[in-house]
This record gives structure tokens, C-alpha cells and sequence, in this order.
């Protein structure tokens, strides 16, 4: 809580409200800021924003513009992928390792994959798009490509990619509904998605088995994948996490009305 004098009410007041406010997307987009203002002792951050309010009105628009372009640059940070938009935010411990996107006359594909730098996990990403066709998570050829779309945890896009991966037995595979849920811009979206888990298998027996948890999302003509892939036992939140995150940010979602 920020305390202010009977002398600076007015305009002070209301900007206090608004410097009270405007942080937290800041925040939520960096979690290194979030900590370090969690850790910050109330007092002094009363002292900081008290600091601003005396400030003369010129210099305090100057440091809300400057604080404004902060959180756009680190909004900005995010990956692009085509076909899909904005990928979700994987962590600091994830790091890009490939993305390519190809056109082939009517029909486009886009891949991208993340390696986990302290357990070697792999988040991948894939959609492809047949232009004018519309498809369904529940209809053949896209069930299909779900059992494809990902040997060994990568895309079968990605032409450098190991090969020799079979799935060795499928656990799960099955049309399920996935719902958002009301976020900050009261936006809930509400969609079928074919839900699936795989163990992969070396043919050569070279590497170890691989457990995969994916979701399959479709857009009218474009279909998205995700899917997360480990050599340790993993549970499938993760990969309901980034579905539920393309589904909300995907540019034909619709919210429920």
C-alpha cells in the first residue's frame, strides 16, 4: 500500500493508483523482476513510488513512458512462429533449438523445438495448414499425423533430426475437450483436441526409451501439435499447459460467448 499526504491529492493520487497497477504485467512477463520485487522490503518500495509522486509532471510522464517500453521489450522476447502466433513462455531453463516455417503451393508448415538445459526434455511445436480444407482432431488423416508428427520427441520436418524411432506402445490416445478458462482479458476458449501419450523406442536400441505427452489442436485449415518428450517419467501437465496456451493466443480462437 502506498501512503500519501492530505498535500498530494489530486493528480498525485490517481497516478499513485496507476503506478500501483502498471507493474505487474512487468512482473509477470519476467519472473527475475517478479522475484526481485518480492524480495524488496515494503518500506522501500513506499519510499521509491513516494519519490516518483514529487517528481515534477514532465519528468513523471518521461519515467511511465520509459517503464511502459520496458515491458514491451521484454513482452517482445517471446518466439513467433507462423501458423501458430506467439509460442508460450517456456522458462529461463529452456532454449531454443531449431524453428523453420515452408511454403509448398497450398500447403504450409511451420515447426519449432526447445531443449531443457538441466534434464535434456524436449517441447516441440508443429502445425501445418492445407489451404481451404477443413479439418478436424478427430478425423483419420489428422490422427494420423499425430502418431507422426514427432519421432523420438522432434518434428519430422526438421531434416537433421535422429532417426530409428518407433512408438512402442501407446498409453492413451483419445478426442478430449480442453477449456481455458477466464484469464486477465476475460477470454475463455473453449475447444476439442485429441489428447495422447506414446513411450518411443530406439530401433537399435541405442538410446534410451522416450516418454511423449501430446495435443493436437485444430483451426479451421491449420493444425497445431504439441508435444513434450522425456527420458524420465513425466507427467502431461506441461503439455496441457502449452496447449492451453496456443488455444488461448492462437489467432482463430474465439472466446465462449
Amino acid at each position: 500500500m502506498v501512503c500519501v499526504s492530505e498535500e498530494s491529492a489530486g493528480d498525485s493520487r490517481a497516478e499513485v493508483r496507476d503506478l500501483q497497477i502498471m507493474p505487474q504485467p512487468c512482473a509477470a512477463a519476467n519472473p527475475a523482476i517478479a522475484l526481485r520485487l518480492q524480495s524488496t522490503r515494503p518500506a522501500g518500495r513506499v519510499a521509491e513510488l513516494g519519490s516518483l509522486v514529487r517528481l515534477p509532471r514532465a519528468m513523471k510522464r518521461r519515467a511511465i513512458l520509459l517503464f511502459i517500453v520496458c515491458c514491451q521489450a521484454i513482452h517482445v522476447d517471446a518466439q513467433e512462429l507462423s501458423l501458430l502466433g506467439q509460442l508460450p513462455e517456456l522458462g529461463r531453463d529452456w532454449t531454443l533449438r531449431n524453428q523453420a516455417t515452408k511454403k509448398e503451393g497450398a500447403y504450409e508448415y511451420s515447426w519449432a523445438t526447445f531443449t531443457n538445459s538441466k534434464t535434456g526434455d524436449l517441447i516441440s511445436f508443429a502445425a501445418d495448414k492445407y489451404t481451404n480444407a477443413n479439418r478436424a482432431v478427430g478425423s483419420d488423416p489428422v490422427r494420423q499425423a499425430a502418431t507422426d508428427m514427432f519421432p523420438g520427441g522432434l518434428p519430422r520436418f526438421m531434416h537433421d533430426r535422429p532417426t530409428g524411432w518407433l512408438i512402442a506402445d501407446v498409453i492413451r490416445f483419445s478426442v478430449v475437450t480442453l477449456e481455458t478458462g477466464v484469464d486477465a482479458t476475460r477470454k475463455n476458449v473453449k475447444a476439442e483436441a485429441l489428447e495422447y501419450s506414446y513411450v518411443y523406442e530406439s530401433e537399435a536400441h541405442s538410446a534410451p526409451n522416450r516418454l511423449a505427452h501430446g495435443y493436437v489442436l485444430a483451426f479451421g485449415d491449420t493444425v497445431v501439435f504439441v508435444q513434450h518428450t522425456s527420458t524420465h517419467v513425466i507427467t502431461s501437465d506441461d503439455a496441457r499447459s502449452m496447449a492451453l496456451s496456443v488455444l488461448r493466443n492462437h489467432p482463430s480462437s474465439r472466446p465462449l460467448q
